[in-house]
């Protein structure tokens, strides 16, 4: 398991070095969004991002790249270690602060 926890670790350190806007985000599965969520899941998706905090005003097209991003490290993560999906589940993930 630890090197499951240092690869995402690994990960979540890139990306908040590459977006010093991001504070942090969460990881919710489909039962735990909010009542007026849309609750189709498209892909098979398990894993939904929310809460993005950002520390200052972006534009749409950089708030979407930074999204994305998130999507696509959770997704190569879990893609080599499919078994500990649960791991992601109900956490919040935020920038460590020196």
């Amino acid at each position: 398991m630890a090197s499951k926890d240092a690869a995402l670790q690994a990960r979540l350190e890139s990306l908040f070095t590459r977006h010093p806007s991001l504070c942090g985000f969460s990881v919710q599965g489909i039962d735990e969004l909010p009542d007026d969520c849309p609750r189709s899941v498209a892909n098979g998706a398990e894993f939904f991002i929310g809460d993005v905090g950002l520390s200052l005003p972006l534009s749409a097209k950089q708030r979407d790249k930074i999204f994305r991003e998130i999507v696509a490290s959770l997704g190569e993560w879990l893609a080599e270690h499919p078994e500990a999906g649960e791991v992601l589940r109900g956490r919040t993930f935020a920038r460590v602060l020196h």
